[in-house]
């Protein structure tokens, strides 16, 4: 639009229609792979997410597993649990760390992603205005000329 050429004493533009074409298909390409790739994020997040609890309920079965080994052998009902809390809880604060880390993730990702949408949807609202803006004038234009081919020649 900034390379258009002026419209004589009006504020419009003339586009060039291969161009603005061009345009929409480019971004008719464009979405729909911005939205493939929020999508595989969104997998990716899920993933990451089903890891995250798989590795935490193998930890804790390992830790029950040593507790019970524990009380096995030593007998000792207290340090067996002690070991099994902290087992549990060190597993929980990886299994959050992970969740956390695949949140952030996908929010940085999905965020531009929004702001690429954003962007390419602001495009077309202005396009369509303008395009809008033209056919207004055009029209306002056509009815003026009628408007003075139909006056009365003797008001003249």
């Amino acid at each position: 639009m900034n390379k258009s050429r002026r419209v004589p004493l009006t504020s419009g533009i003339i586009v060039n229609r291969d161009e603005c074409l061009e345009i929409i298909d480019q971004m008719r390409i464009t979405i729909p792979q911005q939205i493939e790739e929020a999508i595989q994020i969104k997998e990716e997040r899920e993933q990451l997410l089903s890891l995250g609890r798989e590795e935490a309920k193998r930890l804790i079965e390992q830790a029950r597993e040593q507790a019970d080994h524990v009380l096995d052998e030593q007998g000792l009902l207290e340090q067996a649990q002690e070991r099994s809390a902290g087992i549990v809880q060190e597993a929980q604060r990886q299994a959050d760390e992970t969740m956390a880390g695949a949140d952030e993730y996908a929010i940085s990702v999905l965020g531009r992603l929004e702001d690429q949408l954003i962007a390419v949807q602001t495009t077309i609202r202005n396009g369509l205005d303008i395009l809008q803006q033209d056919d207004r004038r055009r029209r306002g234009i056509r009815d003026a000329s009628r408007e003075e081919s139909e006056v009365d020649p003797e008001t003249r």
